[in-house]
């Protein structure tokens, strides 16, 4: 049974700070035209993020600097392409 009855899937329910030292590395399938997409940035926070698929309704994604605006993963492959792949990595 989900945690969380009453959001919507996809919706943003909690953020915590990030510590510092991660980033986000943003890669495509070979092949795949990457004109006007951002690279990845500094991770600055951790977002849950509801999914009735998941261990107790929620999922844990990074939020990340891109462009000027930060970002969770669904964010930006819905703005950029969903063939992109988002990585966290220590700096």
């Amino acid at each position: 049974m989900p945690l969380l009855t009453h959001a919507a899937t996809g919706e943003v329910v909690g953020v915590v700070a990030a510590t510092p030292g991660l980033t986000v590395l943003v890669s495509a399938p070979p092949g795949t035209d990457t004109t006007g997409v951002p690279a990845g940035g500094v991770v600055v926070a951790w977002a849950t993020i509801a999914d009735p698929g998941a261990v107790g309704g929620v999922r844990v994604e990074p939020v990340f600097l891109a462009d000027g605006r930060a970002w969770t993963p669904d964010q930006y492959r819905a703005a950029y392409g969903q063939q992109l792949e988002v990585r966290v990595r220590v700096l």
